[in-house]
């Protein structure tokens, strides 16, 4: 951090400990964490995806991965189904019970958008989203 300069990247960073902070308190209401319910989304939006290619969505490793389905799978939100042709792996999916928390968790995040969006203009979050694209490429070129 550079003293006593307002920089770009500290507002970035101030932003995302708020939205943080936002997401967990709604999730707390729904006795959640901001992964869970990430994985919950994810499962949503990609149905039979397996454990690896949300490891890499998440980016976290395998084990920690594995605990977190468990949990999700003892509160009968996500089943496990074994993938034809190959017994080790496991294909995701949400039960009726996770649906429906995917519902609550989805009106979450569009509510934390309405919030991110509701003081600026059309012009504004254009300019927004574009600038945020290109900084996303290129701290991805340079990671």
């Amino acid at each position: 951090m550079i003293k006593g300069a307002n920089h770009i990247s500290e507002q970035i960073h101030f932003v995302s400990i708020l939205q943080k902070s936002y997401i967990q308190k709604q999730l707390s209401k729904i006795e959640l964490n901001e992964i869970q319910a990430r994985t919950i989304n994810y499962i949503l939006t990609h149905p039979g995806t397996i454990q690896r290619d949300l490891a890499q969505y998440l980016g976290k490793q395998d084990a920690t991965i594995t605990n977190i389905l468990k949990n999700l799978e003892k509160g009968k939100y996500i089943t496990r189904k074994i993938t034809v042709g190959n017994e080790r792996q496991k294909q995701l999916y949400l039960t009726e019970g996770g649906e429906k928390l995917a519902e609550l968790i989805q009106n979450i995040f569009f509510d934390l958008e309405k919030v991110i969006l509701s003081s600026l203009s059309n012009s504004e979050i254009n300019n927004l989203m574009n600038g945020l694209k290109k900084v996303s490429h290129d701290l991805e070129q340079n990671t």
